[in-house]
Formats: structure tokens, sequence, C-alpha cells
């Protein structure tokens, strides 16, 4: 119970969303004496600092805000999607200062893919750590099913097949490589920038080149026993007669994917397919909020607007929400690059395994 309590203090400050020990005693629902006991032990250890503001207003006794007490290191995070290359250096913090992305067919050679993704990340860290060895954690997101940080055979992309992404880097064992699904770690940075804190299952959806998705239940990333939980493309179209990438023909990827090359009617077109299926998706998952990401769904508003009436002409007494990603083409970056952050954290302060499944929002958008 101490160890669990101490890790919430840890990650409730690291996020932001207590300042003050009133604040844990509130989020966590733990008696002022309990919290004040678990604050004096995490500052006696150097873990946490606590610094005089101001003073309160009523009562005249100083204010003290609690802080993670600064720590050396640095996390970085690889976006691969079919048609890019990205990468993001940042602190512990959440303070990211380097972010590039390039285009490049990713499908054409894991290893060609991964090296260029190397020497990005070298050349950022370089730029800014000086050393490779400073790196804590690296966040790698694939456009693949992962089970075990392994991609999973892939009909279509053989070349991708079995892949490790970790190995294939080449870093030292002490960094901490986390490597996960794209609509996954997607869905994941688009949760933690969830403000409402009643949200806590979601569905994400990007539609552009292709569609994927991913799921958010209870807080937690469902990946599914293959990896595959929440991919919605490969679900047949009625009338669609559209090659897909998978070499079956009528897939609502493939119409997806010409809808990103086409007209306005053709985007609304798509939009009402991805709508129809998500009513049928919303049924078994339930979600609070559906978003929509990528080229289309995060930056075509006539196609958000298709998704949703689509969606509720099906399912007229299932309220959801509908929003474009907040984080448009960057959400599995960022979804990376929180994950990262996660895992040096729980290196930092060697907490359990669990810690770093903990699902605590963020409380601003990255600029």
């Amino acid at each position: 119970m101490q160890s669990t309590t101490r890790r919430t203090v840890l990650e409730l400050v690291h996020r932001g969303r207590a300042r003050t020990r009133r604040d844990l005693s509130r989020l966590i629902g733990l008696s002022r004496s309990a919290v004040a006991q678990t604050v004096a032990e995490l500052v006696a250890e150097g873990l946490l600092s606590e610094h005089v503001t101001d003073r309160e207003e009523r009562r005249g006794r100083p204010s003290t805000q609690l802080r993670l007490v600064p720590h050396p290191g640095w996390v970085g995070a690889i976006d691969l999607g079919h048609r890019h290359v990205a990468v993001a250096l940042g602190g512990m913090h959440h303070n990211v200062v380097d972010e590039e992305r390039v285009a490049w067919r990713v499908d054409r050679s894991a290893q060609e893919a991964l090296a260029l993704a190397q020497t990005m990340l070298a050349d950022a860290v370089g730029r800014h750590a000086g050393r490779r060895s400073d790196l804590r954690a690296l966040g790698v997101s694939v456009p693949f099913p992962v089970v075990d940080s392994t991609v999973q055979p892939i009909g279509s992309v053989p070349g991708w097949d079995g892949v490790r992404p970790g190995d294939l880097l080449g870093l030292p064992n002490a960094i901490a490589v986390i490597v996960d699904n794209s609509s996954d770690l997607a869905a994941w940075g688009e949760f933690v920038q969830v403000a409402d804190p009643g949200v806590r299952s979601l569905i994400y959806v990007s539609a552009g080149d292709g569609v994927g998705g991913g799921l958010v239940i209870n807080g937690q990333i469902f990946s599914g026993t293959h990896g595959i939980s929440g991919e919605i493309g490969h679900v047949p179209v009625p009338g669609c007669r559209l090659r897909c990438r998978c070499g079956r023909t009528g897939c609502l990827d493939a119409l997806v994917s010409a809808a990103g090359a086409g007209d306005t009617s053709s985007v609304r077109a798509a939009g009402r397919a991805v709508g129809t299926v998500l009513a049928q998706v919303s049924s078994f998952v339930d979600p609070d909020l559906v978003v929509l990401g990528g080229a289309l769904g995060g930056c075509d508003p006539g196609f958000v607007d298709s998704v949703s009436d689509s969606y509720l002409r099906h399912e007229p007494s299932r309220r959801v929400a509908f929003t474009a990603a907040r984080l448009g083409l960057r959400s599995p970056l960022w979804g990376a690059f929180d994950r990262a952050t996660q895992e040096a954290w729980a290196g930092a302060f060697q907490l359990s395994p669990e810690s770093r499944n903990r699902r605590l929002r963020a409380t601003a958008l990255p600029a």
C-alpha cells in the first residue's frame, strides 16, 4: 500500500495535477497525516522538494508547492508511419526540445527506416544532450501490430515480419526501449490530453493513408492478444470494389486511402463508412469519446462531421462525443514520448513494474 501511495504521489506531482499536500489529499483520498508522512519520506530521499511560495490569505501560514527534484537524462521518441519518420527528444519533465519529421517509405525496408530514425535521433541527442548514454528511455511507434516489442506477421509488408525495432536501433542495454503500434500510442497520446477526468475510455481512429484504430479502456491501452485490437481497416464495406493493400477488395482501409487523394464527395463517403463501422464497434467498447486523427480525421472538418452523422444514424440513443485529434499528426509521436517518459521515471525512482502502466492525465497540450 505504501509503495503504491509513493508511486501515485510522484506521478501526480510529475503530471502537474498535484502542487500541494492539500491537492494530494484530495486526489488520493488519504488523510493529511498520511500524505504528510509520505511527502516527508520522499523529501528525505531526495525525490521531492517543497518550496515556500506565499502566505494563505485567511490563516497567514506559508504555502508550499511540491516539485520533483530535477533528474538528469533525456527521453526520445520515434514515430514510423507508412510514409514518414519522425523523432522527438526532450527532458524527463515533458519539455520537448527537438522534433523532426521527414518523408520516407517505411514499408520498403525495416532496416533502412530504422537506420534513418537512428541517425535522426543521434543528431538530436548530439545537438542537445551530447552523449547517447544520457538517453534514459526511447518510445518507438510502428504502423504494424506489435506483441512483446516484436512486429507481428503482416502479409502485405513481409519485410517487417518478426522485426524487433529495439534490437535494430543498436542502443545500449541501459536505455529502456518501448515499442508499440502507432494507433495504440496515438490513442494514448490523445487520452492524456483529455481534461475531463470522467473520460476513461476512448476510440482513436487515424484516417488518411489508410485507416487504423486504437483503444483506451478504463484508462489503459488495450492491444489485444495479437496486437490488433481496435484495428478496423479491413472491415468490408458493402459496394466497395477497391483493392486493399492486404490483397483483398472492399476493405475500409482501401476506401479511406482513396478518399485521402480524392474530392469532397469521396471524403464524405469515407466518413460515412467509418461512422457505420464505429457504430458497430462502440456496442462492444461503449466509449466516452471518439477521437479522429490522421490527415483526414485531424485536418478535415467535413470528414469528422460525416463520421459523426453516420454514427448517430446507426446509434441514435448512444451519445458519444466526437472530436478531431488535439495533437494532429503528432499523436503517435507524443504517445511514444509519454510512454518513454513513464519508463524513464520508473527507472530513475526504481518504481515497481506496474507503475509503468499507470494512466494519469497530462495537464497541458505540448507546444
